[in-house]
């Protein structure tokens, strides 16, 4: 028996933080992306995949008593996934759709983990932006081992966590949305509205915001489109259903209605200008990453909404599906519109999620989304 226990310990010790680094290594990978740089892309990741396919293959060999089985279930379950984002990464490709797969297999890796948080430091830690993960308050909080009293009863009807509303991969037009496990729901929370890339679903793209929202506490919602992207021609059927999430947000927590973020990646963030620019846009701040200004708002006189509009707008210098200049000539149309625009060209960046752009788009967004101290 001991020597089984040991066994047990070695593949958990083993399994957890390999395939952490891995996933940590698939973040940056990501980021660096160019279809004209995968073989180098290649070549730096497969020493994190052979260590974690090393790791699993023992993992694979160890029995899981009753008691603990579900853990045993769901580490094969997530690093099952993480090998297949590896692969994605490391096969024999000649186009760019493994490397999309890819990204999706990523994202279901940490849905999987994620139910391990509480119980798993490395896991929870994982979840944080990297300056908080040594605050031992904010991971029992988020771990559910410190709660107050008066709030618990407070929330019996205000759930936290990760929520999914009619958003499973296979229907369009549903929502995830997540509100901290630590929230103080007596407090108007900030909102932040994240709108995947063309193709995307909002189950996945969640989780390019989620570290943020957990480690300074604000809610987040990432809807899926109604159609295979967001309506950025012919009738508009997604603002509506956009409208409709706030409404359901304000019925279920207390919001703050100052500060509601509407930000997207791709055909995401040439959404966020189309919704955002409209009269009595509900939305107070738009930060769209590596879109387009759509010239039918420009035909449409819809740029005057732009006035005073606080934009935070991103966009990198290697963009190879939207190339820069796009970027720079809807720089030029929104400062000439009025718009209170922060504009950041990223050196280097391909078409891809600056998620290294996000600590400087809350500070921006909202200055008292501090990452908590450690004291």
């Amino acid at each position: 028996m001991p020597e089984n226990n040991d066994r047990l310990l070695s593949a958990i010790t083993r399994i957890v933080p390999s395939m952490l680094t891995a996933m940590e290594a698939f973040e940056q990978l990501q980021r660096n992306f160019h279809p004209t740089h995968s073989n180098q892309l290649k070549l730096a990741f497969e020493p994190f995949e052979a260590q974690l396919r090393e790791d699993f293959n023992f993992f694979s060999t160890v029995e899981f008593p009753a008691d603990i089985a579900a853990i045993g279930k769901t580490l094969h379950q997530a690093a099952t996934y993480a090998l297949r984002a590896c692969e994605g990464i490391t096969g024999d490709h000649t186009d760019i759709a493994p490397m999309m797969r890819a990204m999706r297999a990523h994202c279901r890796t940490q849905e999987v983990i994620y139910a391990l948080a509480p119980a798993m430091t490395p896991v929870n830690q994982y979840f944080l932006e990297p300056e908080a993960r040594a605050n031992g308050l904010l991971l029992r909080q988020l771990a559910h081992q410190e709660a107050d009293s008066t709030d618990a009863i407070a929330s019996e009807h205000l759930p936290r966590g990760i929520l999914s509303v009619a958003n499973e991969r296979t229907v369009r037009g549903g929502f995830s949305v997540y509100v901290p496990e630590n929230l103080d729901l007596q407090a108007p929370a900030p909102v932040v509205m994240a709108l995947h890339g063309g193709t995307g679903h909002g189950s996945d793209f969640i989780w390019s915001w989620l570290r943020e929202a957990r480690t300074r506490g604000f809610i987040l919602v990432a809807p899926t489109s109604t159609g295979d992207t967001w309506a950025l021609d012919g009738p508009d059927r997604d603002l509506p259903a956009l409208l409709k999430i706030l409404t359901y947000l304000r019925q279920n927590w207390m919001i703050d209605d100052d500060h509601i973020l509407l930000t997207g990646m791709s055909d995401g963030a040439s959404y966020c200008l189309q919704a955002g620019l409209n009269p009595d846009s509900p939305f107070t701040h738009l930060a769209p990453f590596s879109g387009v200004l759509q010239p039918d708002i420009v035909l449409q006189g819809r740029l005057q909404y732009a006035q005073n509009r606080p934009i935070y707008l991103v966009h990198g210098t290697l963009d190879w599906m939207f190339p820069v200049e796009i970027a720079q000539m809807a720089r030029a149309e929104l400062e000439q519109a009025g718009a209170d625009l922060t504009y950041r060209e990223i050196e280097g960046l391909s078409h891809s999620y600056a998620r290294t752009e996000n600590p400087a788009l809350i500070h921006w967004f909202n200055a008292a989304l501090q990452v908590p101290s450690n004291a």
